[in-house]
């Protein structure tokens, strides 16, 4: 049973990483009914911005060396009395590192949408009015744009980053079996959850989140209501690029940095698929379900088969609803 509750933790947190990712996707699709397969290469591009402002910034000879490595005396007091490799010690490296990660972080948010808001404006809007599959195959060809400007910028060598929370183990017991788990992916689950709830409550209750619920419902009456669409397809664009610029410094602290990264937003699309293109809680309930098979099946089966057990998961679900669990089944009327 302990074993069972280890692998359920894992999943959860594995699944709550892929609905940050989803979100993006999700919320493009939900204003202008295109499907981003570029998505993923906005994640790797908020990844490698994070990386820049994080950890490549931080050193260069005109910034602050507080930036770098902020080590006030009390904190040099509390990392003395601190064993090595303890909690304490842990936490005493991620205050250090504070400057340098908020700065990664508003540097990531703020650079991935200048470029979100540049595809948007150059890429997607110059084709509004033009069929859905040519807006679908733009997405397409952004992806092979993408990673030539990421391998033109950045090297291809893996890199590592700071995570975005204190990272050491925490171990518990229950029924009996010792249970383990990072605080860092803790802190990745608690942020990756709050980042779902707070876009709910603004597509709920602010007007931009109105304006791009009735954009959903229908373009052209949207536009007799005299919503501006235009601005509510680069809203979307926006928190595809904010969420994937957090999920892309949470999948770098995790898996380190390489532009390989890029690919795994196309797996996502299956979850999205599994969830309903357009249902924002379809796509959180098949995040965690997805994370918590491919956990058991790793448990069970071993990790060459955990990678294709959530694919079979999305066929069944998909051959059953087509549509995924909570998508929107669209009428056409003739």
């Amino acid at each position: 049973m302990g074993q069972f509750i280890q692998y359920l933790i894992n999943g959860l947190i594995s699944g709550s990483i892929l609905a940050l990712i989803a979100i993006g996707i999700v919320a493009v699709f939900k204003s202008t009914k295109v499907v981003n397969f570029a998505h993923g290469h906005l994640i790797m591009f908020g990844a490698y911005f994070y990386f820049t402002f994080a950890v490549m910034l931080p050193e260069a000879a005109f910034m602050p060396s507080w930036v770098a490595k902020w080590e006030p005396q009390w904190l040099l007091d509390y990392r003395g009395d601190a064993m090595m490799f303890s909690k304490e010690a842990a936490i005493a490296t991620w205050v250090s590192n504070l400057p340098r990660i908020l700065l990664g972080l508003v540097g990531a948010l703020a650079a991935n949408a200048v470029l979100a808001l540049l595809i948007e404006r150059l890429v997607m809007r110059p084709l509004l009015g033009q069929s859905i599959f040519a807006m679908i195959l733009s997405t397409v060809g952004l992806i092979w744009v993408l990673e030539g400007a990421a391998g033109l910028i950045w090297t291809a060598e893996a890199e590592q980053v700071p995570t975005l929370g204190p990272n050491f183990p925490i171990r518990f017991e229950l029924f009996g079996t010792n249970l383990f788990l990072f605080s860092a992916s803790l802190v990745n689950f608690v942020i990756a959850l709050l980042l779902f709830a707070g876009l709910m409550l603004v597509l709920r209750y602010t007007r931009s989140g109105i304006a791009i619920r009735a954009t959903a419902e229908d373009q052209s009456t949207a536009y007799g209501m005299g919503i501006n669409v235009p601005r509510v397809f680069s809203t979307a664009w926006l928190i595809a690029s904010m969420t994937g610029a957090i999920a892309g410094a949470i999948l770098a602290s995790r898996t380190g940095l390489s532009p390989a990264m890029g690919l795994f937003g196309l797996s996502v699309l299956a979850v999205v698929l599994m969830g309903g293109l357009d249902s924002f809680l379809g796509v959180l309930i098949a995040s965690m379900l997805i994370g918590v098979l491919e956990a058991m099946a790793q448990w069970k089966l071993g990790g060459s088969v955990a990678e294709i057990v959530p694919y079979v998961a999305v066929l069944v679900v998909i051959l059953i609803r087509p549509h995924g669990f909570l998508g929107q089944k669209e009428i056409e009327r003739i």
